[in-house]
């Protein structure tokens, strides 16, 4: 018996939705995985012209590190780094569990203020206290001219990596306050409420209960600060230090030796590898997590006139010395400078900068969302290789990075001369392409994670009833997807921002000749002594900074409301 198939068949009406086989799914898909194969390229080719540095030929002056200085490189790093790792914890643990645990007065204004020392890069921070601390600065004056006390002491008997520490500590805390906290957002009041009915204290309760549940994401914060430390070049520079970082802009700059330079790069890489394997093992350790719906949410509680005051106290205290203090050092510089301040040049670094900064976070969050979408579609071992090998930017230290970049560009003006003879000299070498190309690296990491939170937090059940209509993947992102990842869209594209304007390494070491940043400029006045002359493109930075903070926090509020209310 022969049967015809209706004209109306289900099969046929989706037209393309409907098909199927393997060139189908290629081409539906060949798109979104073209951008996550491109994502995972621009970071493994810097990467792959390092390690080819590793087989040069050693020079003499690498034998003179290797014996004499390269045990100082590894105390002076880790120094720094563990010292400021446990600064941060010890600051943002508290915090983050009194404002979670507890209601007092000005709670919202402190949520707000105590994330905004992430918008003061460290090195312009070492700057403000040396102002503020130094011989000739606020504090030393009034004691002297007040009280007839020499506090001298203060800058010349303290040692340098203390005055690091305490930089790092005060401007990186608030990765701990933030991961931290939100931990604690999602875990049951029930546990606390045991122990409180079983007999322990407030403090007890924090030490016994609070820390052990709160360590491995607190672990996770100060992995992000001791990649912030191993990244840093201003501060370590300003201060003297014998890190790493500083050791490859010497060796690079001031010795000419650039094989020496690739090789404690891959020492620094190797470093990075370390401090990753110990992020891991905190991610793998046995959590608790609410796994009912029933589950009582964790709700803040009053407490009385005395503990309010000492919460107030210490949020205050870390509010003033992270963030307000260096904005008011950076405001008496400007009124200083005010003559002088706005310059021809400090107008060029400012559009530069911003321009950099723009196309490299649209960069970036054009990538990751295409990378985050092709995963969430095709899931392979493949998909899972190009993703976490994408994200391995932001753990590359910017001078590692930078070398690699070099050392791929120049090859590629070298087989472009070679290709065509009257192609422009130096192309992409000596333009700005380098600089964002780095950018676009090392920050894509950031702008996926929130992209990939935004797309687990929707599912695939909104795209696949669009997919069953009749719309195809494109067409299903720009009219389902891409409305419901707006605000981790945002999110994303902020964050990004505000890490290339506090960027030093990468833009001292690939912006174009006769060209500034902002960060670069500060840099420069204050290796001249020309504090005074920091002031204003300190506080643009600063403020771009806390300005793209704010928004952030208002679109995170929104985005909580709107999913509260569906």
């Amino acid at each position: 018996m022969e049967i015809d198939a209706p004209s109306s068949s289900p099969r046929k009406a989706p037209g393309r939705c409907a098909r199927s086989g393997f060139l189908f799914r290629f081409k539906f898909f060949d798109g979104w995985a073209a951008i996550r194969a491109f994502s995972f390229l621009c970071v493994l080719l810097p990467l792959l012209m390092l390690v080819g540095g590793l087989f040069s030929v050693s020079s003499e002056y690498w034998e003179y590190v290797r014996d004499h200085l390269l045990r100082a490189y590894f105390t002076e790093t880790l120094l720094v780094m563990a010292g400021a790792g446990t600064f941060a914890c010890f600051l943002g643990v508290p915090l983050a569990w009194v404002l979670s645990m507890y209601d007092f007065h000005g709670k919202r204004f402190f949520e707000v203020l105590l994330v905004l020392p992430l918008a003061i890069p460290p090195y312009i921070a070492a700057y403000t206290y040396e102002g503020l601390l130094g011989y000739t600065g606020i504090v030393q004056s009034f004691f002297r001219n007040h009280f007839d006390l020499h506090l001298t002491r203060l800058t010349t008997d303290i040692p340098a990596q203390v005055w690091a520490i305490w930089v790092f500590g005060v401007t990186l805390f608030p990765y701990v306050y933030i991961l931290t906290r939100a931990f604690l957002r999602h875990q049951s009041a029930a546990i606390f409420e045991n122990a409180l009915l079983l007999g322990g204290g407030k403090a007890r309760l924090f030490l016994r209960v609070g820390l052990p549940l709160l360590w491995p994401s607190a672990a996770a914060g100060v992995i992000l600060v001791c990649l912030e430390v191993l990244n840093d070049f201003g501060v370590s520079s300003y201060y003297g230090l014998n890190t790493f970082t500083t050791a490859i802009f010497t060796t690079w700059f001031g010795m000419g030796d650039v094989n020496t330079a690739i090789k404690l790069a891959l020492i620094l890489l190797a470093l990075v590898f370390v401090v990753l394997l110990v992020r891991k093992a905190a991610h793998n350790v046995r959590r608790y997590h609410i796994v009912s719906s029933r589950e009582k949410r964790l709700m803040t509680r009053r407490v009385d006139a005395i503990a309010q005051a000492g919460i107030i106290l210490l949020c205050a205290s870390v509010c003033l010395v992270g963030f307000i203090a260096p904005i008011l050092q950076m405001l008496y510089w400007l009124r200083l400078s005010w003559d002088g301040a706005f310059t021809g040049e400090l107008g060029r670094a400012l559009l530069y900068t911003l321009g950099i900064a723009g196309g490299a976070t649209l960069a970036v969050m054009i990538a990751a969302t295409g990378t985050a979408n092709a995963n969430r579609l095709v899931k392979s071992r493949f998909a899972t290789l190009f993703s976490q090998g994408a994200t391995l930017g932001y753990a590359i230290p910017s001078a590692v990075l930078a070398i690699g970049i070099i050392s791929f560009f120049v090859s590629a003006d070298k087989f472009l001369s070679a290709v065509f003879p009257f192609s422009p000299e130096k192309f992409f070498s000596m333009s700005g392409i380098m600089l964002f190309f780095a950018y676009s690296v090392r920050f894509f990491t950031i702008g996926y994670q929130t992209v990939e939170a935004g797309f687990a937090k929707i599912g695939m059940v909104y795209s696949e009833a669009s997919r069953t209509l009749g719309r195809d993947v494109t067409a299903t992102f720009f009219r389902v997807d891409f409305p419901l990842v707006r605000y981790a869209l945002i999110s994303g594209a902020a964050l990004v921002f505000i890490d290339i304007l506090k960027e030093l390494p990468l833009g001292l070491l690939l912006r174009p000749f006769n060209t500034e940043t902002l960060g670069t400029m500060t840099y420069h006045f204050a290796n001249n002594e020309a504090l005074e002359e920091t002031a204003l493109p300190s506080l643009c930075i600063v403020l771009l900074g806390a300005a793209f903070i704010l928004i952030m926090q208002i679109w995170e509020k929104k985005e909580t409301a709107h999913v509260s209310g569906n």
